[in-house]
């Protein structure tokens, strides 16, 4: 996947945002730091990259990656993620010419296309990330987990 595609802008409280560890399963694709992450559904506690068209609302979305994956083909692995879903998350949308004000505090998905996910401001079928607020100009957008989707959501 790709490096950076998302970055915490602001936790909401001031604070500094806090990463917790998560396991990964050997031999599944090493999660990046800034990708969106979500619970496996391999049957154990494993967490893994949301991968293309797996980004609906069925999944349970963990939060972005704040480190690098150390798994590996044969050995289980950990990432640290930033799992709070009052965090804010700015990344890119999809198509940028479609940034309107229309978009704000709509559900829509996340989009995986060439190992870059994006956020998809035209997709609401299934959406789990909630548009706060985005920039025309620097073709960027900030999103929020639907907390009814996220991991403490139980």
């Amino acid at each position: 996947m790709s490096l950076g595609d998302f970055r915490v802008v602001d936790p909401g409280d001031g604070s500094v945002p806090v990463a917790r560890k998560y396991q990964t399963k050997a031999n599944n694709t090493a999660i990046q730091p800034g990708e969106f992450v979500v619970q496996g559904t391999g049957g154990d506690v494993e967490y893994v990259v949301a991968a293309s068209d797996g980004a609906a609302d069925s999944a349970v979305w963990v939060g972005v990656a704040a480190s690098a994956d150390s798994v590996t083909a044969s050995a289980d692995g950990v990432v640290w993620v930033y799992d709070n879903p009052d965090y804010l998350f700015r990344g890119k949308p999809t198509t940028a010419g479609n940034l309107a004000s229309s978009i704000i505090l709509t559900q829509v998905t996340l989009d995986v296309s060439d190992s870059v996910q994006t956020v998809d401001e035209d997709d609401v079928t299934n959406g789990t990330l909630l548009v706060q607020a985005y920039d025309s100009v620097a073709g960027t957008i900030d999103v929020k987990m639907a907390k009814s989707d996220h991991i403490g959501a139980g």
